[in-house]
């Protein structure tokens, strides 16, 4: 099925944590949380990135961003400002990947704080953080949506659509993050990657697994 934000994924597999609603249903993102933002930035200066990063903004843009209040909902045309700079400054993987778990860390201190809490409860595994996937994004975003299925006893997949920062590889590395930084907690070492198969403007998958 194909709509305004790309074509619909649907889970394949044994569904862990099916949309929140039908897909067509999830509507595109409008708003993102500016405390993902807001950390982001914390970050590109603690790495030394935040001049070239500004250079990538308009005076407008750069204003409304440094100006923003944590937690409140940041219109979506600028939390994609934000990624296209971040975008544009060409680091490498492992630069956006620290980054990435950086913000993870901070922007999820709650969540994670009950992944932590999840993780000392004997015979809690990756699988019960995957299910908590749409809480989390939804104190992340206000439209779209997010799903998980089973590929394997250790392998997952996850499908996030209706969210236009999809089209940006710095935010999909970020994604990649922020599961890291949550399941590490459960398991000796976590992998991800991007299904870029199944990528489009607005939706994206990657495959985790564990051991």
């Amino acid at each position: 099925m194909t709509s305004q934000y790309g074509t619909t994924r649907v889970p394949s597999g044994e569904i862990v944590l099916p949309f929140s609603r039908p897909p067509p249903a999830l509507g595109v993102a409008s708003a993102a949380r500016s405390t993902l933002v807001t950390t982001s930035i914390q970050s590109l200066r603690k790495h030394g990135f935040y001049d070239r990063y500004a250079r990538h903004l308009s005076n407008d843009q750069r204003d409304a961003l440094l100006t923003a209040v944590a937690g409140t909902w940041l219109p979506m045309d600028l939390a994609f400002a934000h990624y296209a700079a971040c975008g544009a400054l060409d680091l490498t993987l492992a630069e956006q990947t620290a980054i990435a778990m950086e913000v993870g860390d901070r922007v999820n201190g709650t969540f994670l704080g009950s992944m932590l809490r999840m993780a000392k409860t004997v015979g809690v595994s990756p699988w019960s953080a995957l299910g908590q996937s749409a809480k989390l994004y939804e104190r992340l975003f206000c439209g779209g949506g997010i799903a998980v299925s089973k590929k394997g006893p250790k392998d997952a997949r996850v499908d996030l659509i209706g969210n236009p920062l999809c089209t940006i590889d710095y935010f999909r590395v970020g994604v990649r993050g922020v599961y890291e930084v949550a399941l590490q907690l459960f398991c000796q070492r976590v992998s991800t990657f991007e299904l870029t198969a199944r990528a489009t403007s607005h939706s994206m998958s990657i495959r985790i697994a564990w051991v």
